[in-house]
């Protein structure tokens, strides 16, 4: 009996890690979602990551079973457009962190879609960086769906490139899937797949920046509160009684100060709006001025006079 040759060309999937150098980038993403979410979230998770499979799009489409977050983003300068897949279990739970972390379920809507866009955009910027030193990449977003027959980037018989990252931790178990077109990666494939030296895993301290104010508001629950004066500690002790009138000391400027958990942020007047108390922000927080010499060349050092020696 004559026994045909398995032809690779014809596999519906392929999963040999025949791309490492893009395994690597993946391995990379999964300890920056990890180092990221401790650090904006203060949540600690395990982030594994799968390799690169390559497989027909018909194999990885059947997976899109239901209606969940599917973002459209492009990799420049690479063409095509790539699918970032996110578990809704995942985007509960961001959603819940820019909520203020209560308890109750949040859903996806027109009005919230926002919040959960901007942490995409930021987890595609990681991605992005992970490239730093295989090949300059600028991960952006271009749409997002929630209905899978609209994510059809590819005819069935295409070839994609498919990873996923499964976070698992306290109160969060979920999944992200990267599908890749394999015409996107054309100009850098062969390179990544016959590069006989693996970039680490632990990339440079250039690449582990730390992230914006920005970013770190967005996440984290934190408290802001508006400062008009300061009592002294005299006037507390001596002054604070039933019907006593204590005055404040304010910033030489008059302007109250808005501080976060704690510390002084920005500068800020205080008015009303519709009879409720409210605050115009009118610049960053500038410290009171300290003094200093107007000429700095006047200093001079004093020579102390020596002890007189013991007998």
């Amino acid at each position: 009996m004559d026994i045909a040759p398995y032809a690779f060309d014809d596999a519906e999937r392929l999963r040999f890690g025949r791309y490492p150098v893009l395994d690597t980038i993946l391995y990379r993403w999964a300890r920056r979602i990890e180092e990221t979410l401790f650090e904006q979230a203060g949540v600690e998770v395990y982030a594994g990551a799968s390799v690169f499979e390559e497989m027909r799009f018909s194999a990885f489409y059947a997976t899109l079973r239901r209606p969940r977050p599917i973002y459209f983003f492009a990799m420049e300068p690479l063409q095509g457009t790539g699918l970032f897949v996110v578990d809704n279990r995942f985007s509960a739970f961001c959603l819940r962190r820019s909520a203020g972390g209560s308890g109750r379920e949040v859903k996806l809507t027109p009005s919230n879609q926002a919040r959960l866009q901007r942490i995409v955009q930021s987890l595609l910027s990681d991605f992005a960086q992970c490239w730093r030193d295989v090949a300059p990449m600028t991960a952006r977003l271009r749409k997002i769906t929630t209905y899978p027959f609209r994510a059809r980037i590819l005819n069935s018989h295409e070839k994609c490139l498919v990873a996923q990252i499964h976070l698992a931790g306290h109160n969060i178990s979920a999944r992200l899937t990267w599908c890749l077109p394999r015409s996107m990666l054309e100009p850098v494939a062969e390179p990544l797949r016959e590069s006989r030296v693996i970039p680490p895993v632990q990339m440079g301290a250039e690449g582990a920046e730390r992230p914006s104010a920005d970013t770190v508001l967005r996440w984290l629950d934190y408290g802001v509160q508006l400062r008009m004066g300061q009592l002294s500690v005299a006037d507390a002790a001596e002054r604070l009684a039933v019907g006593a009138v204590v005055p404040l000391r304010v910033e030489p400027n008059h302007r109250a100060v808005v501080e976060v958990e704690g510390r002084p942020v920005l500068q800020a007047s205080v008015g009303e709006v519709e009879g409720r108390f409210a605050f115009k922000v009118e610049g960053a927080y500038v410290p009171p001025g300290r003094g200093t010499l107007a000429d700095p060349a006047a200093f001079r050092p004093v020579h102390w006079p020596e002890a007189p020696a013991e007998r």
